[in-house]
């Protein structure tokens, strides 16, 4: 017959690590993935806990740091900082749209952002991207890059696949998520 033990507590503290310092048949809060509580099984897959609905890809946490309260249900525009501001199209720094306030997010506060795309988090981890890098599809096979540079659109395919972005809940220059908006330049034949 199996002993269980009981712990009556008002919380737990866990510590955020990586999967790598931890044992098979954890539980921990993954640093490589926005402390997001996390179960590593005694096979040693990592598998975030309460998996990740449908509507998680494409509902954001992004940070206003504007100084005023961003309303409900207004356009934002990523910064290469990570954070938010109103979207404005004669403004440099607040033209990269990236979707809809659903919550009155206040100064210095994270708040839900609707994505115009679904969101691939960690798609971009290790890249060496930056937040608001705009990703394009590799010459390479199966590859991403930042940079349109050297395609000729008269042979190749320029499709920007989406945006460079931070982690949810995260304000940071550098990219480890991919919000997928598929835009194609040119197309050789039409496809």
């Amino acid at each position: 017959m199996a002993v269980y033990g009981k712990i009556k507590t008002t919380a737990v503290i866990l510590e955020p690590t990586t999967p790598a310092s931890v044992p098979a048949g954890s539980i921990f809060n993954d640093s490589t993935n926005s402390s997001a509580f996390t179960n590593k099984t005694t096979g040693g897959s990592v598998d975030q806990v309460g998996a990740t609905s449908s509507a998680d890809y494409l509902i954001k946490y992004k940070k206003n740091m504007t100084g005023t309260t961003i309303p409900a249900y207004k356009r934002v525009a990523l910064k290469t900082d990570g954070t938010i501001v109103l979207a404005d199209s004669d403004n440099p720094t607040a033209m990269l749209d990236i979707g809809m306030s659903l919550d009155a997010i206040d100064p210095s506060a994270f708040g839900r952002i609707l994505l115009n795309g679904a969101s691939a988090p960690g798609a971009l981890t290790g890249l060496g991207f930056a937040t608001g890098d705009s990703i394009f599809l590799s010459k390479t096979p199966g590859a991403l890059t930042n940079s349109s540079l050297g395609f000729d659109p008269n042979t190749d395919t320029i499709m920007r696949v989406g945006i460079a972005d931070c982690a949810t809940n995260v304000a940071s220059s550098a990219a480890t998520d991919l919000i997928m908006t598929v835009e194609v330049y040119s197309s050789p034949g039409g496809a």
